[in-house]
């Protein structure tokens, strides 16, 4: 990951916060269920969440994409699925470090596997337009998760929203056209490990193609979230995807175009 001694300057729905406290869905039990869809002949595990067990066809489906720490049993991730689930969405998780055999990785792994995370991520969306094509799509990620997203979101259209905290820019769409889906990227300005340019950056790209990027910096936040800032970002987020994800399934239903 490259890093960027300053910040850009960008105008569009750019903001720098100190933390502030916001009003959530309440966590219900974080458990999914269980499901494999198949990627380069092998199972991958996903686990679907989904308010009271109920998945309508016209609920709309969020791509939720873990950090480096993995989707274990004691991850935050899985609490974050089960407050979207409960806001009305279908949330699927990925176990896409499956792929490559483990639960976590460390800073060495990410440029060795990146590839073939992003394999699994294609082989999910594939998998999921098969079985219902018209469904809005979604995706969400932080950190490692957040960047996987962003790789993803630029290889695939129609999609509906796309939702980043702390993520990073991969360096293989350096210097490529960044068509994506309407964005929203979350990030502390005292992150480190993914400095803040990342987020701006970002942003400036996707107006230079036409897009819309939303940047909500927290002036005293690190590369996670402390839980009254997490609550704002929480309630920003879900504001979002009631606007362009939930805002594309009001609208009458259409095949997406071929990725």
């Amino acid at each position: 990951m490259a890093r960027r001694s300053t910040l850009a300057r960008i105008g569009q729905r750019s903001e720098i916060l100190g933390t502030r406290r916001a009003r959530m869905p309440p966590s219900p039990d974080p458990t999914g269920t269980r499901e494999t869809v198949s990627c380069a002949g092998d199972a991958l595990t996903i686990e679907v969440f989904a308010l009271n067990h109920k998945d309508a066809d016209t609920t709309p489906t969020i791509i939720l994409l873990h950090d480096a720490h993995g989707a274990g049993p004691d991850r935050p991730v899985r609490t974050e699925a089960a407050r979207l689930a409960a806001a009305g969405y279908r949330v699927v998780l990925p176990h896409y470090l499956e792929r490559t055999g483990a639960t976590r990785v460390g800073f060495s792994g990410i440029a060795r596997h990146f590839g073939l995370w992003s394999e699994a991520i294609g082989a999910v969306i594939a998998h999921l337009r098969l079985a219902n094509p018209a469904r809005p799509l979604g995706l969400v990620g932080r950190s490692l998760g957040g960047a996987l997203a962003l790789a993803a979101a630029a290889e695939t259209n129609g999609l509906a929203a796309l939702v980043l905290r702390s993520a990073f820019l991969p360096p293989h769409l350096d210097g490529r056209r960044l068509d994506l889906p309407p964005v929203l990227a979350l990030h502390g300005t005292r992150d480190v490990i993914v400095p803040p340019s990342h987020a701006t950056n970002l942003a400036a790209r996707v107006r230079e193609a036409g897009g819309t990027c939303g940047v909500t910096l927290y002036e005293t936040q690190a590369h996670t979230f402390d839980d009254a800032t997490d609550a704002d970002a929480t309630a920003r987020l879900l504001a979002f995807l009631a606007e362009h994800l939930r805002g594309a399934a009001d609208r009458p239903a259409a095949a997406p175009p071929a990725s």
